[in-house]
């Protein structure tokens, strides 16, 4: 598997968007229980900083909106509600607190949490609002992985001030070594290389390819070492902040680079399609059989230029060098997405620009 560091960075929305909107429906019975749940996530959110609004238009129904630039802090403010239990501490002062648990607490931030991660943990949220429970695994989640998911935890964790800095780089020095053992293929029991001398061996083998990502799992472990010898345990922010936001890129690329391989085919028109892989002689459309050969020699050696997957690999999503199934042009932007009127639409203004 080929690695680099190229995920988007995190946050900073445009500044133009408007608020964020989120409709909420529960059943009439529920709405008091609801309103001051909801009154209660209101007033908690300044602490985060974030100006969250609460509405009723009717009996049952609540509009919640907050501004696009406080997205991030109500994604910290989420995961606290449940790092340091203040759902639980809510409910042990409400009565019929498991059905309000039920019945309002569970659904609402459900909703809440559906809107802002990729992946909700219903079963472990419920853990978490009835029984406090604050160790293991994420209730939300951006990433799929076991690995990506541990760093959320600790990511989150050092941006709340939850774990000190030194803690965060000791976790996170864990982490890295583990993820690095199992890419490596390393089984347990098995004698391994010092930490630096893994990193290089990742480099390699293409797991690590990127020199940047490289230095920065070295600088984690110097700081985690320093701190063993008791020579820095206090580590400043503006040490330890960039490290956190880059590995939170790169874990974000492992994520996206794990669901571009599980989605092997897709359905443009109505037909499934498989997906074509970098290296592909398909990909150098309009070529001769000469250049057909020079890419698929100069693809066994290079990564994709765009999303940085070997050859056999497939393009993550939004890569600009992967090609359509159906027609072998650019996916990106494909009309194939689209139903045949809206596809003849746009190839027929294709072929008027090509022609003006």
């Amino acid at each position: 598997m080929g690695i680099r560091n190229t995920a988007r960075k995190v946050g900073h929305p445009p500044a133009q968007m408007k608020d964020y909107v989120l409709e909420i429906k529960l059943p009439e019975a529920v709405h008091r229980e609801a309103k001051t749940f909801l009154d209660f996530l209101r007033k908690a959110a300044r602490n985060r900083s974030v100006s969250l609004s609460v509405s009723t238009p009717r009996a049952g129904e609540f509009r919640c909106s907050f501004p696009f630039k406080d997205g991030l802090n109500l994604d910290l403010f989420l995961q606290q509600l449940t790092f340091d239990r203040g759902l639980y501490y809510y409910l042990c002062n409400v009565p019929k607190r498991r059905e309000t648990a039920k019945a309002v607490v569970l659904p609402v931030m459900m909703e809440l949490l559906e809107s802002r991660f990729n992946f909700v943990n219903p079963s472990l949220l419920r853990k978490q609002i009835l029984g406090g429970a604050s160790h293991g695994g994420l209730a939300a989640a951006e990433f799929a992985d076991e690995y990506g998911q541990q760093y959320e935890r600790f990511f989150h964790q050092q941006k709340l001030k939850m774990i000190s800095n030194y803690e965060f780089i000791r976790n996170l020095d864990d982490l890295l070594t583990n993820f690095m053992l199992f890419q490596l293929e390393y089984k347990t029991g098995t004698k391994t290389p010092q930490f630096n001398l893994l990193v290089d061996e990742c480099g390699r083998k293409q797991v690590l390819r990127e020199k940047e990502i490289r230095e920065v799992f070295k600088l984690v472990h110097a700081l985690r070492t320093r701190g063993l010898q008791r020579m820095e345990r206090e580590i400043p922010d503006t040490q330890v902040v960039p490290i956190a936001y880059n590995c939170y890129n790169f874990f974000e690329y492992v994520s996206d680079y794990l669901d571009a391989q599980e989605e092997k085919t897709v359905i443009l028109r109505g037909k499934r399609y498989r997906r074509i892989r970098y290296g592909d002689g398909r990909e150098y459309w309009g070529a001769s059989a000469k250049e057909v050969a020079e890419y698929k020699a100069s693809a066994s050696t290079r990564p994709c230029h765009d999303c940085g997957v070997t050859k056999g690999e497939l393009h993550l999503d939004g890569c600009d060098w992967e090609h359509c199934p159906r027609c072998d042009g650019q996916y990106l932007g494909c009309p194939c997405h689209f139903e045949e009127e809206e596809y003849a639409e746009i190839v027929a203004q294709r072929k008027g620009s090509i022609s003006s």
